[in-house]
């Protein structure tokens, strides 16, 4: 039997959303870009079945979770690097996991480390 691309897809994110985290209950980060395609592949009931709390746009307001684990599935974009910098910083989740649908220029993932290193240096 033949696989639909969308199927492939669909399979992907589910797999990448089971496998963040195990068994515990986290909250997906979407920006625009990757929220539409997950939209295409994925239903929202699908979605929160596999232990997801609820479905949070990055470029939005968004509570503290400081208790819950964050799958972040992102476009790799300048703002949305900047986006998950913020959240690292205030340490928004308990955990990060990050999945880029997308590779990333080197310039902004070099940038974002340095980033990261002096936060954690000072």
């Amino acid at each position: 039997m033949d696989t639909s691309l969308i199927e492939v897809q669909r399979q992907a994110i589910l797999d990448t959303i089971r496998h963040a985290g195990g068994r515990e209950w986290k909250v997906l980060v979407v920006d625009e870009g990757s929220k539409r395609l997950i939209d295409n592949a994925v239903k929202e009931d699908d979605i929160l079945n596999e232990n997801v709390t609820n479905i949070e746009q990055i470029e939005h307001r968004r509570p503290m979770n400081k208790e819950t684990d964050a799958l972040y599935i992102l476009s790799a974009l300048p703002h949305v690097v900047d986006c998950v910098m913020a959240d690292l910083e205030r340490r928004r989740y308990r955990k990060y996991f990050l999945v880029w649908t997308s590779s990333m220029e080197m310039e902004i993932l070099l940038e974002a480390f340095d980033r990261l290193l002096m936060q954690y240096l000072s």
